[in-house]
């Protein structure tokens, strides 16, 4: 009976750790779109401190601008791009 427990602990963690790294870098769940080049309209991958090992979780943004930048968060031309494209 312990194993059954800890086995659906361990599944429930992997389940929210993914579920979170699905959503990071999303303009959607951040609920930003931002008109122009706006700093402030970045989506955070990492805590602010780490040391970005990968570069997929370096920040992306929500702004206009990313367009021409080419940093812009996977979802922003779906999520924003009736807004602002």
């Amino acid at each position: 009976m312990v194993f059954d427990k800890t086995f659906v602990a361990i599944v429930l963690i992997l389940c929210c750790l993914e579920a979170s790294s699905v959503l990071a870098g999303s303009c959607r769940e951040s609920s930003l779109c931002c008109n122009g080049r706006d700093s402030s309209c970045v989506v955070q991958k990492a805590p602010i401190n780490a040391i970005i090992e990968d570069l997929s979780d370096k920040p992306c943004y929500c702004d206009h601008a990313c367009l021409r930048l080419g940093d812009c968060c996977e979802d922003f031309k779906q999520y924003c791009g009736g807004i602002y494209v």
